[in-house]
């Protein structure tokens, strides 16, 4: 039996399918351990991964939020389309797989603090996408194709190499450009806050969630991660002390407008009783990045 991971070249995607088993994890986009190349856009090769021995799928691919408010097709394509096609495939299969989904806060819009009983209520194309794919799990779910389950990621930090087009792509910069002893002009006001979370925290809650019993999901599959509060300032705070490079505030009107419009912070409790975890602080997080990232 094997394991399928898309999007396994990504920040999160690379990290996950190290901490999964190598000899039964196949990926899309990552040069090991098993891999399979192709654009998850074409309906053929999407329905193609999905063969009898496929066990569990985390799929992680996608087009996020910058990007896909830049260009909507494509990300209808890439987050809606593609989503919907791996989920055929395992129908087509008819042998139930696990289906672990990377869904986000970006569902909910302009909410400053959001917990288990929010309502969502996105305001960009991305959140729009999510949510309707997390539909379609509880759907498929409900009639036996998959054995879905999602997790609603908050930021996932902090993110190495050069930025991707998310809109909060900021905050991993705000990190590791100054920790890399290069100055950095910060796109954001120095209040602006946002929901975090380390990537070795979302690699546990992806395997654990995976391994969560099916009887304790229910009919709705997705789950909101808690992630903690943390502002501009107390980023540039926490690598003051490990660095000589400088950081400036400049906004950029377009980034902290939509940096306006998304959660301050979320709290579930129902991801604490299902054993999913989160950071305790932003130095938490920052010393897991100087420890490698990762797990």
């Amino acid at each position: 039996m094997s394991i399928l991971v898309t999007g396994a070249a990504g920040y999160i995607g690379s990290a996950l399918a190290k901490a999964l088993p190598a000899e039964r994890t196949r990926t899309t986009d990552q040069t090991a351990p098993a891999r399979v190349i192709g654009n998850l856009a074409y309906p053929r090769f999407t329905r193609s991964l999905i063969t009898r021995d496929v066990e569990a799928v985390f799929h992680l691919a996608s087009l996020v939020s910058g990007g896909a408010e830049q260009n909507f097709e494509l990300g209808t394509k890439v987050n809606l389309e593609a989503t919907r096609d791996l989920l055929e495939a395992c129908r087509l299969a008819g042998h139930c797989p696990k289906f672990v989904f990377a869904s986000s806060i970006a569902v909910y819009g302009e909410v400053a603090e959001v917990d288990d009983q929010t309502p969502p209520s996105p305001r960009i194309s991305y959140g729009a996408q999510k949510l309707v794919c997390e539909i379609l799990i509880d759907d498929y779910s409900r009639r036996g194709y998959i054995d879905g389950r999602a997790l609603r990621l908050p930021t996932v930090m902090v993110r190495p190499g050069g930025a991707n087009t998310a809109v909060s792509g900021w905050a991993s910069a705000l990190i590791r450009e100054p920790l890399a002893g290069r100055d950095y002009v910060c796109p954001v006001r120095p209040d602006t806050r946002m929901a975090c979370i380390s990537v070795g925290r979302v690699v546990d809650n992806l395997i654990k969630i995976s391994e969560t019993p099916e009887s304790a999901l229910g009919f709705h599959r997705t789950v909101l991660l808690t992630g903690i509060p943390v502002s501009a300032q107390q980023m540039c705070d926490a690598i003051k002390p490990k660095t000589d490079a400088r950081v400036r505030f400049d906004p950029d009107p377009a980034i902290q407008a939509i940096m306006d419009t998304v959660p301050r912070a979320t709290y579930s409790k129902r991801a604490a009783e299902l054993g999913l975890g989160h950071n305790a602080s932003i130095e938490e997080i920052v010393a897991e990045y100087l420890g490698g990232g990762g797990r």
